[in-house]
């Protein structure tokens, strides 16, 4: 049921052919498109059922020096989290994989989670991944390693100004970037 609440683009799609279509135009960069839609709407519905729901957790983890600690996974900057396992607690979950992709341990969440929702492609289908970022602090002041075989190429303790040269010369998801760019201006 179309709705005021959306954009006339996503009133007129009414079939999951024409979803899934509008979807990979999106996903492959033919189709460049800020939306946001009410999840009242019934859209929203029909949106969640063609995808693949995934929990993850991770943390903004900052050590005594007031440095945030950031990955390069897959030539994008990023920070560390990861899928939710059977019978896992989200923030259990947020420190073992803070823990495993960066090699850091003494973690501490010091606030409730924030959460961010994401889409991307995975195997001829979509997925939707929920997830909680914990802010975290650790005094560990040993070498990171980060986990390669997650795609993790670098992990490092980053101030506000080595962060804002990275940002300049590496991409970011869409769903850090404020978090990002807040910390830069706090500095």
């Amino acid at each position: 049921m179309p709705g005021s609440e959306a954009p006339e683009i996503i009133n007129k799609l009414i079939t999951k052919k024409n979803v899934k279509s509008f979807l990979k135009d999106l996903h492959s960069g033919r189709l460049v498109i800020h939306l946001e839609i009410g999840v009242n709407h019934s859209f929203w519905t029909f949106f969640l059922s063609i995808h693949r729901h995934i929990i993850a957790a991770g943390g903004w983890v900052y050590n005594e020096k007031g440095k945030l600690l950031i990955i390069e996974r897959n030539g994008k900057l990023d920070m560390p989290k990861g899928k939710l396992e059977f019978h896992e607690s989200v923030d259990a979950c947020a420190i073992r994989e803070v823990e495993e992709e960066c090699k850091v341990s003494q973690l501490r969440i010091t606030g409730p989670a924030v959460k961010t929702i994401h889409c991307y492609a995975i195997k001829g289908g979509f997925a939707l991944k929920s997830t909680f970022w914990f802010p975290m602090y650790t005094d560990f002041d040993k070498k990171l390693k980060p986990q390669k075989e997650e795609g993790i190429s670098d992990v490092y303790w980053a101030s506000p100004k080595k962060l804002r040269k990275k940002m300049a010369k590496l991409p970011s998801y869409n769903s850090l970037e404020s978090v990002f760019e807040q910390f830069i201006k706090e500095a």
